[in-house]
């Protein structure tokens, strides 16, 4: 089988060495080939990879760095609409999927109100730690939760977590808002400060439905803010 970028032929092909270090391959007649190793190394590569968001990331330059251009944001934007609601909305900490290949139309992918990215402002990170009611209030409303239920949202996560970013429960409930990791997974199950907000805001409807939280069901959340 003919190895793409390998310049061998004949029977010599079974006898080719490759040298990783120079790209080349010597046959037995000791004639020396370039091989083509970006190839190879593509080739390996898994066919789905993750990435972590790091402060000042934008979809943009992550698909610049995974892709070689910027233009597949917008691919990069549809594999992960489980976590990202918005394009611009993206915070370090975050887990991307990364596919490997992405189709060679992905610049012409238009995700419903995808607007130009934006490079992230340090705000968001200061809400991290062990906060208090308007700190809970002021993350929910940054995870893009509505501003009419943030209190609420504060009384739970208070309930729940005592404002404990890195709180954990024997039964895996994780975070200020205490997300189940065995019902919800890693994605939402996370002490990423933004992540774990988001996955309150998406599991109670926008804090329309508390009902999953036994703090809320039991009235524990009452006064707690």
């Amino acid at each position: 089988m003919a190895i793409a970028g390998a310049i061998v032929a004949g029977p010599q092909a079974a006898h080719a060495a490759v040298d990783n270090h120079h790209g080349q391959a010597t046959t037995a007649a000791g004639q020396v080939h370039r091989v083509n190793l970006d190839a190879l190394v593509r080739h390996n590569q898994p066919a789905t990879r993750t990435y972590t968001v790091r402060p000042g990331d934008t979809l943009s330059s992550i698909a610049q760095r995974f892709y070689g251009t910027s233009a597949d944001w917008t691919w990069l934007y549809d594999q992960n609409k489980s976590v990202l609601s918005n394009p611009n909305d993206i915070y370090p900490g975050e887990v991307l999927k990364v596919p490997s290949d992405p189709p060679a139309n992905a610049a012409s992918y238009a995700p419903k109100h995808a607007k130009t990215t934006t490079v992230l402002t340090s705000s968001a990170t200061q809400l991290s730690g062990t906060l208090g009611c308007s700190g809970l209030e002021a993350l929910w409303e940054t995870a893009g939760g509505s501003s009419s239920e943030a209190f609420m949202a504060a009384e739970i996560a208070m309930a729940e977590s005592g404002g404990n970013q890195y709180a954990v429960s024997p039964t895996s409930d994780y975070g200020y808002w205490q997300i189940n990791l065995p019902s919800w997974g890693p994605n939402l199950a996370t002490f990423n400060p933004i992540g774990n907000a988001k996955a309150a805001i998406q599991i109670s409807d926008d804090g329309t439905n508390w009902e999953p939280w036994t703090t809320y069901t039991s009235g524990a959340y009452a006064g707690r803010c």
